[in-house]
């Protein structure tokens, strides 16, 4: 399985440069998303933009808990959405770490129910801790989480608190933790990490799901809502009869990305064949009565279609689906 390196980063880091960050060999980054007081974190929009411009896959958010009851939690994962606002749906990580959070049946429920909040918004969630932490208390927690919640992000410094580590360095990997009774996201292996474009130390991460982890992709097959539904759907919307061929709808395509034609009717269609295959973890606008969206949660459903279905190179994932071009093409079988 193909590992990727990344770091998780907050306002703490200042101001970064993301280009450089990239070119150092920074792949994804984590983003802290609010504050205690529930602000948004003071560099957030900046590193959620600065990421988008240089082609760092945003892998995730994060939310550092101080949440002891289950309507502080509820308020808190609101929070996180409100500023996440409608167009974007990365994973959410809740930091459990905490001394003031409890332990046992009580923090289970605090941590669904805040679960519940960040998946009713379109996002996936999953749970951060310390190794240690997880042997101590988190273990007995995870008997009462929900299934779907049981996505990790683990810490384990086994350089210590005093070695520092360029991204470029090796990891030993037998020192990944092994002790999560769940699905393995990732590993925050130091926090003494060293990356050209980011001031001082920022904690660096193994991620062993896959960029932009999409909970696993649906064989066309097994699809609740399948191509030739998307087909049938769309050709109304292009405005084509029922026995048009393939080459009259591409003549009708028009781009459709985060900047253009990003309310078109088709994208009600793309996201209920990408939320089928696994690759689309928003919400279909149109089914609450709303204008769809093209947001960031398509584009990157769009990244994952690009990379699996259309088997595009890298340059060309770019979550756009210009007029004519190869994506669409794939999409009706040209």
């Amino acid at each position: 399985m193909k590992r990727y390196k990344g770091v998780d980063v907050s306002a703490y880091q200042g101001k970064i440069d993301w280009q450089r960050a990239k070119a150092a060999g920074v792949e994804f980054a984590i983003l802290k998303v609010i504050r205690k007081d529930l602000s948004p974190d003071k560099e957030f929009e900046r590193n959620w933009q600065g990421c988008l411009a240089a082609g760092v896959t945003i892998q995730g958010v994060y939310n550092y808990t101080y949440a002891t009851t289950v309507s502080k939690a509820v308020k808190d994962a609101q929070a996180v959405l409100a500023v996440l606002g409608p167009d974007r749906h990365p994973f959410v990580w809740l930091d459990w770490e905490d001394k003031s959070l409890p332990t046992g049946r009580q923090a289970a429920e605090i941590i669904n129910a805040y679960g519940d909040v960040i998946t009713a918004g379109g996002c996936r969630f999953g749970l951060y801790f310390g190794m240690s932490y997880y042997d101590s208390h988190m273990g007995a927690i995870m008997e009462h989480v929900r299934p779907q919640y049981r996505n990790g992000w683990e810490a384990r410094y086994y350089n210590g608190y005093k070695k520092e580590m360029r991204i470029s360095d090796s990891v030993n990997e037998t020192k990944k933790p092994v002790n999560f009774d769940g699905t393995f996201y990732g590993w925050q292996y130091t926090s003494m990490g060293l990356v050209d474009g980011i001031s001082g130390h920022v904690d660096l991460n193994l991620w062993y799901a896959g960029i932009e982890a999409a909970g696993g992709s649906v064989p066309e097959e097994k699809a609740g809502y399948q191509l030739a539904d998307f087909i049938r759907d769309s050709r109304t919307v292009w405005g084509v009869s029922d026995t048009a061929s393939a080459m009259e709808i591409m003549a009708r395509t028009v781009t459709v990305s985060t900047g253009d034609n990003r309310s078109h009717a088709v994208v009600t269609p793309l996201e209920r064949y990408l939320q089928a295959l696994g690759y689309y973890t928003g919400s279909v606008e149109a089914d609450h009565g709303k204008t769809p969206v093209y947001g960031n949660g398509m584009r990157k459903a769009v990244v994952l279609y690009q990379t699996h279905v259309v088997k595009a190179q890298e340059r060309y994932r770019d979550g756009e689906l210009t007029a004519g071009a190869s994506t669409w093409r794939t999409l009706y079988g040209v």
